[in-house]
């Protein structure tokens, strides 16, 4: 089944235009001297990676759920730092070397990461309403989630990129293990999905809760060091995952046959 990019919806398109056009603002940060980007950054390439996703990926209701889910962490992750990053909005010239495109490249990519937080979320729910039958949702959302964890992990330790390495080792796990999980039966992924979800949700609520209010919501729990924007992004992922957990499959008639 070829996928012709004229025929996506509307709020599809948003979502890969936004996707793509916060590559281009980070990439316009970095050309104009931002120290945040000392060498090339890597972030952009996963956007690049998610809009064709996205886009290619069509056939399937959920993918516009994945641009959403990375426009989500970054916009999460833009909010824990706020006064330091309103910096590049009211006083680009102390951050890089050409204040103009410290500023429009700050401004575009927060405006695009809101378009493909609300897009995505919205493509989602449209294409959801539009589906004839949700196919294992459970077994596929488990390989894509997973795949990107996995892939993330083993890039910040090959690039030696800044993040708590006990964090980034919790998500290296739960990648390998959803990626072995989505080829279990159909019950047993689904019991993953829900067990999974309550996991993130519950790290996400206890960090949001008893963090360090003073130090930004700072969670010092057991050997890993959590942050607002991490509080944020597993009450996103663990309701993502939850949900594709209860309720995916529910109107497939030969699921059990299959399980």
């Amino acid at each position: 089944m070829k996928i012709n990019l004229r025929d996506l919806t509307l709020l599809t398109k948003l979502t890969v235009a936004g996707l793509t056009g916060c590559a281009f603002a980070i990439w316009m940060q970095w050309l104009s001297g931002d120290p945040a980007y000392r060498t090339i950054p890597p972030g952009p390439v996963f956007f690049i990676v998610v809009a064709v996703v996205v886009a290619f990926g069509a056939r399937w209701w959920w993918t516009p759920l994945i641009g959403s889910l990375l426009g989500l962490l970054v916009t999460g992750g833009w909010f824990a730092m706020l006064p330091k990053e309103m910096l590049r909005l009211t006083h680009p010239g102390t951050i890089g070397k050409f204040a103009p495109g410290i500023f429009l490249g700050m401004l575009g990519q927060i405006a695009l990461l809101l378009l493909t937080d609300v897009a995505g979320f919205a493509a989602t729910v449209q294409n959801y309403r539009n589906k004839e039958q949700v196919a294992h949702s459970s077994k596929v959302v488990l390989r894509i989630f997973g795949a990107i964890f996995v892939i993330m992990g083993v890039m910040i330790i090959v690039t030696k990129l800044p993040a708590d390495r006990y964090h980034n080792l919790m998500h290296l796990t739960w990648g390998a293990l959803a990626i072995g999980a989505s080829f279990m039966t159909v019950r047993l992924s689904k019991l993953f999905c829900v067990a999974s979800g309550l996991f993130y949700l519950s790290l996400g609520i206890l960090g949001l809760t008893i963090g360090d209010a003073a130090m930004g919501r700072a969670w010092q729990a057991g050997p890993m060091l959590l942050h607002t924007g991490d509080h944020v992004f597993h009450l996103v992922i663990g309701s993502i995952v939850l949900g594709f957990g209860l309720f995916s499959g529910q109107d497939q008639r030969y699921q059990e046959k299959l399980a």
